[in-house]
């Protein structure tokens, strides 16, 4: 007997951005307390100012002025960390710009696992939704690069054409990778699944299709 199960498609896209969400929250974690690590820093210095016999009242105004600055770019910084989790919009975004923020976000964590990036859509021009970059894209690479196992070169680059942009992330065998420092443990939530990946390209109205190497997202109103 068959179960049916009410929004079957909306809880495995919901399971899939959790999915994503787990595997994103230590970068977004060690992104946000970077930002505070400043503010940190130049605190216990205006301390340490303050209480001097005779505090330099100048240096003390350039001083809170810079904790000032840091303050509200370590705020803006985070805010737009959080939007991850909690996404306001579906705004278009620069490609070139929401690929590199999205490599920004898990280079650490692909760094440690052994992979080099290498982003050459720079040169096409063109808007995509945030969703199709931060969610698609994204867990793309992650179930990607997760399939992969050994340390490679990744390589990502974008075409637009008749109104369709694809994405094309592909894995190149790297001979110059240094294996022994690739870190071999598991990731902190499990590995993300094409199954997943294909749960957010419906719905995000894209189409994905994967290989062991390589996978391509398209993109646009002209598809069919």
């Amino acid at each position: 007997m068959s179960i049916e199960i009410p929004h079957l498609n909306e809880r495995l896209v919901e399971a899939a951005r959790y999915a994503l969400m787990r595997r994103l929250m230590p970068a977004i974690r060690h992104h946000i307390a970077g930002t505070l690590q400043p503010i940190g820093m130049m605190s216990a210095m205006l301390k340490r100012r303050i209480q001097a016999a005779t505090p330099d009242m100048v240096e003390l105004g350039k001083n809170t002025q810079a904790l000032n600055d840091l303050s509200r770019e370590a705020a803006a910084t985070s805010l737009n960390l959080m939007t991850w989790l909690a996404p306001k919009d579906n705004d278009p975004v620069a490609l070139n710009s929401a690929v590199e923020e999205s490599f920004g976000l898990i280079a650490t964590e692909l760094s440690f696992r052994g992979f080099s990036v290498v982003n050459e859509t720079a040169e096409v021009s063109v808007k995509l939704p945030k969703g199709v970059v931060r969610s698609v894209f994204t867990a793309s690479l992650i179930a990607l690069t997760d399939a992969a196992g050994n340390p490679a070169k990744v390589v990502v680059s974008a075409t637009q054409e008749a109104g369709i942009v694809q994405l094309q992330i592909s894995i190149v065998p790297n001979d110059t990778a240094d294996l022994a420092m690739a870190d071999s443990r598991a990731p902190g939530y499990r590995a993300l699944q094409w199954a997943d990946v294909q749960a957010l390209a419906n719905a995000e109205g894209v189409r994905l299709h994967h290989a062991f190497d390589s996978v391509r997202l398209a993109y646009g109103p002209a598809l069919p």
